[in-house]
């Protein structure tokens, strides 16, 4: 499995995804139950989040994203992705 560290930049539409965040937080919450986010949070600026994912691929990454209601509702204005490796840590 691999570990995913997911950044995501809020969209100018804050009316919109604080509307569509409750559905966005199930989502989550029901990733996290299947072992899927391993973690994730807005920041406290409230320009964005990041969320770390444990999943087969990239491909199987994507797959989540594209079903997140946050991006379905288009609130995201910025996803950045990068793989990582984690070498210590509570997750090893």
């Amino acid at each position: 499995m691999a570990k995913f560290v997911v950044d995501l930049v809020y969209g100018e539409d804050e009316e919109r995804r604080l509307e569509v965040r409750p559905k966005h937080r199930e989502y989550c919450r029901d990733l996290a139950e299947r072992g899927v986010v391993l973690a994730g949070g807005p920041f406290t600026d409230g320009k964005g989040a990041q969320l770390v994912y444990e999943v087969a691929d990239r491909d199987e990454l994507q797959r989540v994203i594209d079903a997140d209601p946050y991006t379905e509702a288009g609130v995201i204005a910025q996803t950045t992705v990068r793989e990582w490796d984690v070498v210590v840590g509570a997750w090893l």
